[in-house]
């Protein structure tokens, strides 16, 4: 099987002729659009490769959903055995796709689902360009996102993210709403699709919202205008018919597994106290703090800042009168703004929510990049020039050029804890971590024997904390996990005080565990207790 160390020199430079190739195959008229577009996902798949490899934890939202993924295989009720807390269902179903065809699910299957939903929203973002502004344009601007998410090696762009599948139906619903706007196929049946498809967005990211509702706002304008020619309202109540299907169905599914409540409560209530932010007038500060912390995202929009300024000129004569003329720039303005506050609505200094910004960055590029020309080329060679000297920069420097060495990175590896703890474990026991180290559910490949798979909330002080605990109890008592972890201390994320934080820290919780459950010992600061009938 393939792996690859730190300077894999040939493989790079395969990769960056691959670049150059579609940089040039850009303006080539010759080349048809197809050649292009496969050459160009080929590059992201090549260029991603070594990452997906790399059998490694990157981020904690990555052990946590697939953590989600290994327990919905086991017990598919979501909010029953499964609160992905601000994540959505949908992106953690999405992770059991491969464990249905036999595959383990781990860091590497989830990178794959992860590039496979980049490759579909650059796809899809290419056919919304391609219907609003044409091929030519459509080719020079694409590339841009290619080249950044094929060279980027910053972890919040490479590990598989809660904000991949969003951004993939947010681009599947910007196609549809090109192909309305352009008139494309049967005004409502298209705007069936993207009412659907809209509506199953808040059951991926509640943070993706904003932007699914510029998308659909747009979509109404163009029904609006269909009315008033046509006198029909199939398009309007088709949308509107679209937008409620998921959503409803969700409802009656939830009704009937007895979780609807959970839904409410841990999904809708939980996001809001999540979601504090500190209002509109912090935006651009907490945008700029995010911002500055990806050089490789400052660069990609640097190589786009000239198409961006040139964008503006698609409003001079701006009037109401015209509106129809300015849908689709002022529907990208708003998309546009729609993605900073998404960015910025929980204020946390998240750099992988920059995720949300590439799509509206580029569609507001190719706005100017249409009146550049070919001219436009230096763009890409720019942006692909900064990954080049930074390559250079890091091989002569280190002898690197890949930062996922996956040599001995293969497999999953085990953790001291999960290693003792397989002794006294069966393939479909339950396991709990109280604090926050879902990566042992992954390298444990067990299932979560409670709702959410990190103790947070059940921690640190809120008004919801007392439905957290009681839920957190009641699944232990439900499932009854072979074994249960106490990771608060160097191990845990954010929760690291043992002595304020340890499982001690909620009573109820604590007099069940020395009931039932037996303490093995410390392992590398994780302390292991077994249930009494596995000893």
């Amino acid at each position: 099987m393939i792996t690859f160390d730190n300077s894999p020199t040939v493989y790079w430079l395969i990769g960056y002729a691959l670049a150059a190739w579609v940089i040039f195959a850009a303006d080539f008229k010759k080349i048809p659009t197809n050649i292009f577009l496969f050459v160009s996902i080929l590059l992201l798949v090549a260029m991603r490769l070594p990452v997906i490899l790399f059998n490694r934890e990157l981020n904690p939202d990555e052990s946590q959903m697939l953590s989600h993924a290994i327990t919905l295989f086991q017990d598919p009720i979501y909010w029953r055995s499964v609160d992905g807390t601000t994540i959505g269902p949908l992106d953690n179903y999405l992770l059991v796709i491969p464990r249905l065809f036999g595959f383990q699910i781990n860091y590497t299957s989830g990178r794959l689902i992860g590039l496979l939903c980049s490759a579909g929203s650059l796809l899809f973002l290419f056919s919304a360009l391609k219907n609003w502004i044409g091929a030519a344009v459509a080719r020079r601007v694409f590339i841009l996102p290619v080249i950044f998410l094929s060279f980027t090696q910053e972890i919040d762009f490479v590990h598989y993210s809660s904000e991949q599948l969003p951004v993939f139906l947010l681009a599947l619903v910007l196609w549809l709403l090109s192909k309305m706007t352009r008139n494309r196929g049967s005004l409502a049946v298209t705007a069936y699709l993207l009412g659907l498809f809209a509506g199953a967005i808040p059951f991926a990211k509640l943070q993706a919202v904003p932007q699914a509702m510029i998308l659909v706002l747009s979509a109404f304008w163009v029904c609006y205008r269909n009315f008033r020619s046509t006198k029909s309202y199939k398009p309007s109540l088709a949308l509107i018919a679209g937008g409620l299907t998921f959503p409803l169905i969700t409802l009656i599914w939830t009704y009937s597994f007895h979780v609807l409540k959970d839904l409410i409560d841990f999904y809708l209530l939980g996001n809001v106290i999540y979601a504090g932010g500190k209002g509109f007038l912090s935006i651009p500060s907490q945008f700029a703090r995010i911002f500055s912390q990806s050089p490789d995202f400052i660069a990609f929009t640097i190589a786009l800042s000239i198409p961006i300024l040139a964008s503006f000129s698609k409003f001079s004569g701006f009037s109401v009168k015209r509106a129809g003329v300015y849908q689709v720039p002022t529907t990208i303005v708003l998309l546009l703004l729609a993605s900073i506050y998404a960015v910025t609505k929980s204020g946390n200094d998240f750099i992988h929510y920059l995720n949300f910004c590439i799509i509206p960055w580029t569609l507001l590029a190719a706005l100017g990049l249409s009146r550049l020309g070919k001219k436009a080329v230096i763009f890409p060679i720019l942006l692909l020039a900064w990954f080049g000297v930074n390559d250079a920069f890091y091989f002569v420097k280190e002898r690197r050029l890949n930062n996922y060495s996956s040599v001995d990175a293969r497999e999953l590896w085990q953790s001291p804890v999960v290693s003792e703890l397989k002794k006294y474990t069966q393939k479909e026991d339950y396991m709990v971590v109280w604090g926050w180290q879902c990566v042992y559910y992954v390298e444990a490949q067990l299932a979560q024997g409670t709702a959410e798979n990190h103790s947070e909330r059940s921690i640190f002080d809120h008004p919801l904390r007392e439905k957290y605990r009681s839920r957190y109890l009641a699944d232990m008592e439900r499932n009854k996990p072979a074994v249960l972890l106490d990771a608060v201390g160097k191990n845990s994320f954010w929760v690291q005080d043992p002595k304020t934080q340890g499982i001690e820290s909620y009573p109820r919780l604590f007099h069940f565990i020395q009931t039932h459950y037996t303490f093995l010992g410390n392992f590398d600061g994780t302390r292991l207790y077994v249930r009494n009938d596995r000893l």
